[in-house]
């Protein structure tokens, strides 16, 4: 257990380390959502197999931040009213489609999304709301994106670490070519006759 987590603390570091040395390369104005994306662990599964799943959750939750931006900025009076109400129901709406999901969404997966792109983007769109087009995409893509590759190298970081256990416990089982406790004869049925 301590190997692991040890491995699995090793992964993580070396992944937020090429992603803080590369962020411009990568574009991104923002890394914590990259950090924030490795706390979709428990999302991604047994070994990491629902990783794929959790990203697009997440990425979901990021597309429900920017519709409630959108519909604030183009068809209702910009308020902190007009935002709340937008993102209630946007929040109402991930959490029950992620019940109704039956396990194939967890609910924090979308709503980490969702909080991501507001955490990124409000500041900027209270500055100028009527650039909602200009800043939301980008923010978008920062966010998405940051997400993406924070849930797919916990995913990956998963697989291996799990492997690596589930390779340990095999090792410590009964070895293959165990001789049988039994002579030959009785294990025909023949009794030794």
């Amino acid at each position: 257990m301590l190997r692991r987590a040890l491995l699995a603390g090793a992964l993580i570091g070396v992944v937020t380390g090429l992603v803080l040395v590369h962020r411009d390369s990568l574009r991104l104005t923002a890394v914590w959502p990259v950090i924030l994306g490795f706390a979709l662990w428990d999302t991604a599964g047994e070994r990491g197999t629902r990783g794929i799943m959790a990203a697009l959750a997440a990425g979901a939750g990021v597309a429900g931040g920017y519709g409630v931006f959108f519909i604030v900025s183009e068809f209702m009076p910009i308020t902190d009213l007009s935002l709340g109400i937008m993102s209630g129901l946007a929040v109402g709406v991930m959490v029950v489609v992620a019940l109704l999901s039956r396990g194939w969404i967890r609910v924090s997966a979308p709503l980490i999304g969702f909080a991501a792109f507001y955490g990124v983007f409000e500041p900027q769109w209270r500055q100028s709301p009527s650039n909602f087009l200009l800043h939301g995409l980008d923010a978008t893509s920062v966010v998405g994106l940051g997400l993406v590759i924070g849930a797919l190298a916990a995913s990956l970081v998963r697989w291996i670490t799990e492997s690596t256990r589930q390779r340990a416990a095999a090792s410590q089982r009964e070895p293959r070519g165990a001789e049988p406790t039994a002579p030959f004869s009785e294990m025909l049925g023949r009794g030794g006759e």
